[in-house]
């Protein structure tokens, strides 16, 4: 059966402007991180969450740790607007 993805997404509520992130993230050299959620289990681990530049070919995806965290290094998003997508194994998105 498949479940229809209804995440309190925290990445959408953080800017997709990769380089604009404020100095405590660049001292971290993560240039982009958030939380997945659900509204019914809370922290989502293993979930995927991918980034891909505007105009790019590439894209570069990340795991969720147990606390439904997720962060990308600086070293492999270079400034500029991303594109954010999520896949969760047995769910389905809106």
């Amino acid at each position: 059966m498949r479940r229809i993805l209804g995440l309190a997404f925290a990445i959408l509520g953080i800017t997709t402007m990769v380089g604009a992130a404020p100095a405590r993230a660049a001292a971290n050299d993560v240039a982009l991180s958030g939380r997945v959620t659900s509204a019914a289990e809370g922290a989502m681990e293993g979930v995927v969450v991918s980034a891909k530049q505007a105009n790019g070919i590439v894209t570069v995806s990340v795991v969720t740790d147990h606390d439904g965290r997720y962060s990308f290094p600086a070293k492999r998003l270079a400034p500029g607007h991303y594109f954010v997508s999520i896949r969760a194994e047995g769910y389905e998105l809106d």
